[in-house]
């Protein structure tokens, strides 16, 4: 698979965008992204957009919806790795745990 210049430019900005997020979390927020789950479209429509993706037959549109989900659910990904961490780190004297 090649990577279109684009495509890595964006996910270098979804990590750094995560990196920042990561660095404001107290106790409730990280459970909070924890949480959190994508609206993702159904199975059918992700196998049918996956399919299509792998044949190079998506429309414009598709290919947006596609790449939107594939973003999100990797930023929420990382986010929810780095709020993971944060819960499990040891707590520090004089650290607030909110």
């Amino acid at each position: 698979m090649t990577a279109f210049p684009e495509w890595v430019q964006s996910q270098k900005l979804v990590a750094k965008l995560a990196d920042r997020l990561a660095g404001t979390l107290n106790t409730n927020s990280a459970r909070a992204i924890i949480a959190l789950k994508v609206q993702a479209p159904t199975v059918a429509r992700r196998r049918l957009l996956a399919t299509k993706a792998n044949e190079g037959s998506l429309s414009a549109e598709e290919f947006a919806e596609y790449e939107t989900y594939a973003q999100l659910r990797g930023l929420l990904s990382i986010l929810q790795s780095r709020a993971r961490f944060y819960l499990k780190r040891p707590r520090t004297h004089g650290r607030s745990a909110t």
